[in-house]
C-alpha cells in the first residue's frame, strides 16, 4: 500500500482531486488562450522565465532545506538516469525500424528520455503518497532530471541542430542555472532556520509552478498537428508512460533494489509524463516542431491515467 501521508482515506481523496483539478484547469486555460487570444511566441517565453528562474528555485530552495537524505540515496538519483539510457536505446532501436529523421530522434529523446519531474511530478507525489515525499521527489528531480536536461539533453539538441555549444558556455549555463543555485544554498543553509515569513513565500511562489507550467504547455499545444505525428507521438508516449519506467522497475527487481520507500517514490517519478524543459529545448532549436510540445500536451493529460496505475504496481 502507497503511504499517504494525510489522516484518512477522505482527506487523502480530497488532496488527489486537488491536484488534477490544479493540472487539467491550466492545461485547458492554456487550450483556450492560444485559441481565443493567439498569443506571440514571446509570451510562453515570459511565463516559462517565471517558471524555471522563480518557481522552481523556491520550491526547491524550501523543499530541501529542511530535507533528510534518505539511505538509499544512490538508489533513489540513479533512477532518472537509468530512464535516460534505456529510452535513449528504445529510440535508437526504433529508428531504425521505423526509419525515424536525425531531428525526429532527437526531439523524442529531449522530451520523453527524461521525466517530468517536477512540474507535474511533485504535485503528484504529494496526491499519490503525500507532501511528506516532495524533498524525496526534488532529490531525484535536482541531482537527476535537472543535470540531465542542463548537460546531455542540452549538448544532443544542440549537436543535432548544428549549433553546439562551447565547453565554457555550457559550463556556465548549468552552473547559474537558479535552481542549482537554489539546490546549492539550500544544503549549505541547512543548519539556518529559516523564518517563517521568508518560508511562507518559498511556499508561495513555488505553489505558482504547476498551475504556470501545464498553462504554458496548453499554449503551446498545436492539437491538428498530431494527425502528421501519429507515429512518432505514439511512440514517444508508449516509451514514456509504460515501455522505459516498466524496464527501469524490472531491473530495480533484478537487482533487489525494491523494498524502500524512497526508492518507490523515485520509480513513481520515473512513470511521470514527457519533460517539459526538454520539449522547451528541441522546440527552440526547431526539432521536428510541433512533436515536443505535442508530446508533453497530449502525454500530460494521458499521465493522469497511467500514474494511478503505477502506484498499484510498485
Amino acid at each position: 500500500m502507497p503511504r499517504w501521508g494525510h489522516s484518512d482515506g477522505t482527506t487523502c481523496h480530497d488532496g488527489r482531486m486537488s491536484a488534477l483539478v490544479v493540472l487539467l484547469v491550466g492545461l485547458a486555460a492554456g487550450i483556450v488562450v492560444r485559441r481565443r487570444i493567439h498569443p506571440p511566441p514571446a509570451a510562453t517565453a515570459v511565463v516559462n522565465t517565471w517558471l524555471l528562474d522563480i518557481a522552481l528555485p523556491a520550491l526547491v530552495l524550501h523543499a530541501v532545506h529542511g530535507i533528510h537524505f534518505p539511505d538509499h540515496l544512490a538508489l533513489v538519483v540513479a533512477a532518472p538516469y537509468l530512464l535516460f539510457a534505456v529510452s535513449s536505446a528504445l529510440y535508437l532501436l526504433a529508428a531504425r525500424v521505423m526509419h525515424l529523421p536525425r531531428q525526429t530522434v532527437g526531439a523524442l529523446i529531449a522530451a520523453t528520455a527524461v521525466a517530468n519531474t517536477s512540474f507535474v511530478g511533485f504535485p503528484m507525489v504529494t496526491a499519490f503518497y503525500g507532501a511528506d515525499d516532495v524533498p524525496t521527489a526534488v532529490l531525484v528531480d535536482q541531482l537527476g532530471s535537472f543535470l540531465l536536461v542542463n548537460t546531455v539533453v542540452l549538448m544532443m539538441v544542440t549537436v543535432v541542430a548544428g549549433a553546439a555549444l562551447p565547453r565554457a558556455e555550457l559550463a556556465r549555463r548549468v552552473l547559474t542555472a537558479p535552481a542549482l543555485l537554489a539546490l546549492v544554498s539550500a544544503l549549505v543553509l541547512r543548519p539556518v532556520t529559516f523564518p517563517q515569513w521568508l518560508d511562507d513565500a518559498l511556499v508561495s511562489l513555488g505553489g505558482t509552478l504547476t498551475p504556470l507550467a501545464l498553462f504554458s504547455i496548453g499554449m503551446q499545444l498545436e492539437v491538428p498537428a498530431a494527425r502528421r505525428y501519429w507515429r512518432e507521438l505514439g511512440l514517444g508516449l508508449a516509451v514514456k508512460l509504460v515501455v522505459a519506467p516498466a524496464l527501469v522497475v524490472g531491473l530495480y527487481a533484478l537487482a533487489g533494489g525494491l523494498g524502500d520507500h524512497s526508492v518507490t517514490i523515485a520509480l513513481f517519478e520515473t512513470a511521470m509524463p514527457p519533460m517539459v524543459t526538454g520539449a522547451l529545448l528541441a522546440a527552440r532549436h526547431d526539432l521536428a516542431t510541433p512533436l515536443p510540445s505535442l508530446l508533453v500536451g497530449v502525454g500530460v493529460p494521458l499521465s493522469l491515467l497511467t500514474l494511478p496505475l503505477w502506484t498499484l504496481i510498485l
